[in-house]
């Protein structure tokens, strides 16, 4: 496992689970995230991985761990490992689905908050003492477009009914009578891109899902909608994104994920009309000791030959 997982994730109750059961823990030195290469120099008789947020578990790695058992992802998103390579040699892939739910959900609400509220642009402005505030719109009553409707897009409904607010939502492997009573509105994407005032993105990245956001999407979208993305940078053409921030055709954008992360040199952190966030929805104090105690479930239970299916990935079961 990486050193900052180890230390923040992987906390002294769960690194002592992992020692009572006689294992060694090896940690690499190497910065987050963990590319191939960084694997590479230490996966050599590793039986369980730990990998976390954008971790690179390529096809390589895995084929030169000729002793893994298990790997076990942080979170829900499983992405940058090959699942199928994994899947290939028997390779349990785990997550911890549920630990951020409600963590990620929150965050997307502070992100639309933040952006109808003019909360960065008001600080900014009184901070350096100008009294000049900037106008801004209630988040109160406005049309909430989700695409897709999982665990935390039906989070992100609940807090939404809270606030009034007319929620619909695109998801092809829903069922209307699944959402029966939670206040939703199945649609198709375009007319859920066009009518919403703030569209908020939580899908997996994968090849079968693609790119969601591009220009044609965003031309569909009112000049004075907000664009909130807490999943997958993958799922938003940046340069798009760009285009129509500029240009005016939405009024702006909530981003916690980017594409290539860490991406510190993206255009889209320097504009006024984003507020940005580093890969950080799901992580609060709360969600780390959470996701840790999955983790450690995960590894023990696929050591001891027994796991759940709800936490595997790629289809492979005891």
């Amino acid at each position: 496992m990486g050193k900052p997982m180890a230390e923040a994730w992987l906390q002294r109750d769960q690194l002592d689970r992992l020692y009572a059961a006689n294992w060694e823990v090896v940690v690499s030195a190497a910065a987050p995230p963990l590319s191939e290469a960084d694997y590479l120099k230490d996966i050599d008789g590793v039986t369980h991985l730990f990998a976390n947020g954008t971790d690179i578990v390529s096809s390589s790695v895995i084929r030169v761990a000729t002793d893994l058992k298990g790997i076990f992802r942080t979170g829900v998103g499983f992405d940058c490992v090959d699942v199928e390579e994994a899947k290939a040699r028997g390779i349990p892939v785990c997550i911890t689905p549920g630990a951020n739910t409600e963590t990620v959900a929150d965050m997307t609400f502070a992100l639309m908050l933040g952006l109808s509220r003019k909360l960065l642009s008001n600080h900014l402005i009184l901070r350096d003492g100008d009294w000049s505030p900037v106008g801004s719109n209630n988040v109160h009553g406005k049309v909430l477009g989700i695409v897709g409707m999982g665990r935390i897009g039906r989070a992100v409904a609940r807090r939404a009914n809270a606030f009034n607010m007319q929620v619909c939502a695109y998801d092809p492997f829903v069922k209307k009578e699944e959402l029966d009573g939670m206040g939703v509105d199945l649609v198709e994407l375009n007319d859920l891109f066009a009518t919403s005032d703030f569209v908020t993105l939580h899908l997996p990245a994968s090849e079968d899902i693609g790119t969601i956001v591009t220009t044609p999407m965003l031309d569909m979208m009112k000049p004075s909608a907000y664009l909130v993305n807490t999943a997958r940078g993958a799922l938003i053409d940046e340069g798009a994104l760009k285009k129509a921030l500029i240009s005016g055709s939405i009024a702006g954008a909530g981003l916690d994920v980017f594409i290539g992360e860490p991406n510190p040199d993206s255009e889209l952190l320097a504009m006024d009309n984003v507020i940005v966030s580093p890969h950080v929805a799901g992580i609060t104090a709360e969600t780390q000791r959470e996701v840790a105690r999955m983790c450690v479930d995960n590894a023990l239970a696929v050591e001891s030959g027994d796991w759940p299916d709800q936490v595997v990935a790629n289809g492979v079961y005891s």
